[in-house]
């Protein structure tokens, strides 16, 4: 049974399904996109080196219909608020987050609503967020298309996500922040709602 869903939002045009690094992509859908390479799916057991990772996202940039998205302070601060509300209003119990800047990982415990549906609402959210604050034009997609989700099974899978996750701040050169949305995980109360869902 799944327990919880780790979601992960790419900004645009970052970690493309061709990527060098791999990806979990099948397929590219955009021809000039297809042309910088073909899709590895997973990531590679050897990484690029960072002059080659920076070779294809040179070349990307020229391929790509709108410019590369990084998010900036205030924009992570409106994703983070945007969130906080969604989390409010569809009872989303969230275990990590961690909002960077060319991605976001969050951890959503299973929830009447399908996976599916959590990261779009999600997905959705934080698009209006960075639009609503006027900090990209009205037709930037802000967020890559893909769809890349990872279930939970076990207390320790989940344990071991939010250390993941939490660990990113760092990873990135960021403050670790821990955002008001954000619950600390007790094994006894999954555990004592288990039964009330069913597998989807």
């Amino acid at each position: 049974m799944i327990l919880a869903t780790h979601v992960i939002l790419t900004g645009y045009g970052h970690w493309l399904p061709n990527d060098v690094r791999g990806s979990y992509s099948d397929a590219v859908f955009v021809p000039p996109i297809a042309e910088l390479g073909p899709v590895h799916h997973g990531r590679k057991p050897v990484q690029p080196p960072r002059q080659e990772l920076r070779e294809f996202h040179g070349h990307a940039r020229t391929a790509l219909a709108h410019t590369v998205r990084w998010f900036s302070f205030q924009e992570r601060h409106a994703i983070r608020d945007a969130f906080a509300r969604l989390c409010r209003e569809q009872q989303f119990v969230c275990y990590a987050c961690a909002i960077l800047q060319d991605h976001i990982h969050v951890l959503i415990e299973r929830n009447f609503l399908p996976p599916t549906a959590i990261h779009n609402l999600l997905k959705q959210r934080a698009a209006q967020a960075v639009r609503t604050h006027g900090l990209v034009p009205v037709e930037h997609p802000v967020l890559n298309a893909g769809v890349a989700m990872y279930h939970k099974y076990t207390p320790a899978e989940i344990r071991q996500c939010v250390k993941y996750i939490t660990g990113n701040f760092a990873k990135h050169k960021l403050p670790t922040e821990r955002y008001e949305f954000v619950s600390d995980y007790k094994e006894k109360w999954v555990r004592k709602h288990r039964r009330e869902y069913e597998p989807f």
